[in-house]
């Protein structure tokens, strides 16, 4: 699908999501109904044997991670035909309404859940097990069109971000310039593509072990990567310019603030995973699995900057942005 264009894979993602919030919808509304006739009994918000701030703060230490998302949206800018202030209103509208969805789904099954969390501890699948039992075999359906909706238009964003970074990559020859290549009628990058066509089938084979370390292990890199964002967007809001801007732009005190607050935040996101004793922190495999990614991104560099020595970095930057 993604082969064929982007307009393909984004139709797709159009009507998924519909079917999404149509299912979520009927979930939530039936649960209410359910809850103001029946008026069950709901869990504690927190549980009972652990502190509020405690579990609280187990959530937040690996936020980012749920919220790598939405950064498909600036990796696939190269994409668009439309502005950068389209783009950032996609992306905070986008944020707004998988939140609702979560919270949502949050409301539906504890609702359907109640005091009997127990119950559902041996079921392959609590949440929908919960819903299908007040719902019938119709929450089951619904539940299972609304996590497949959500999880392909996931995989979908994914493949498309990740193709789309690969291709720019190698067209700066940062990584194989075969990468960098746009191929058939659609003048897609088909190598990029089939690369992660090969890494995505390959790594289920490692198994869910393997995987949540890869996972765990990503939370780091990613608020690594929202710091140095917000740091670049804190340095050209206070300044107006940034070396390699080919135009000043007026400073903005608004904006200044704003992603000061997100560097204060990303290096708090960084102490839960790393300071000793955070409920978040990382365990020693996840450990492992950073240092070694962070010693092959390393000598990828080491290699590819005696390569690209001669190479100025305003056309390096032209290639990546253009």
């Amino acid at each position: 699908m993604n082969s064929k264009g982007a307009a393909l894979s984004g139709l797709f993602q159009f009507f998924a999501v519909v079917c999404m919030i149509v299912a979520v919808v009927v979930i939530v509304a039936a649960m209410v109904i359910y809850y103001v006739d029946k008026r069950p009994e709901l869990a504690p918000a927190f549980p009972v044997d652990v502190a509020p701030a405690a579990a609280m703060a187990t959530i937040i230490a690996f936020a980012p991670w749920a919220y790598v998302g939405f950064d498909s949206i600036p990796q696939l800018a190269g994409a668009f035909n439309f502005s950068p202030k389209k783009a950032l209103g996609l992306l905070l509208w986008g944020i707004i309404a998988a939140t609702l969805i979560y919270l949502a789904m949050l409301l539906a099954t504890s609702i359907a859940v109640g005091t009997h969390h127990d119950a559902y501890e041996g079921e392959a699948w609590p949440p929908a097990a919960a819903i299908s039992e007040v719902m019938g075999p119709a929450g089951l359906v619904l539940m299972v069109v609304a996590v497949s909706a959500g999880v392909l238009t996931g995989l979908n964003g994914f493949f498309t971000a990740a193709s789309r970074v690969l291709f720019t990559l190698g067209r700066a020859n940062l990584v194989s310039s075969r990468l960098g290549e746009l191929n058939g009628k659609q003048r897609t990058p088909r190598n990029a593509i089939v690369l992660v066509c090969a890494v995505c089938l390959v790594t289920p084979w490692f198994g869910r072990a393997a995987l949540t370390r890869i996972v765990d292990k990503s939370s780091a890199g990613i608020t690594v990567a929202y710091f140095y964002t917000c740091f670049c967007a804190w340095k050209i809001a206070r300044t107006g310019q940034v070396p390699g801007m080919p135009k000043p732009i007026a400073p903005n005190k608004f904006y200044e603030y704003f992603a000061l607050a997100g560097c204060i935040l990303s290096v708090g996101f960084l102490a839960l995973l790393f300071v000793p004793g955070s409920p978040g922190v990382l365990g020693t495999a996840p450990l492992i699995a950073l240092v070694v990614w962070i010693v092959l991104g390393l000598a990828s560099w080491a290699i590819k900057s005696r390569q690209l020595k001669d190479v100025l970095p305003e056309e390096t930057a032209a290639l990546i942005l253009e």
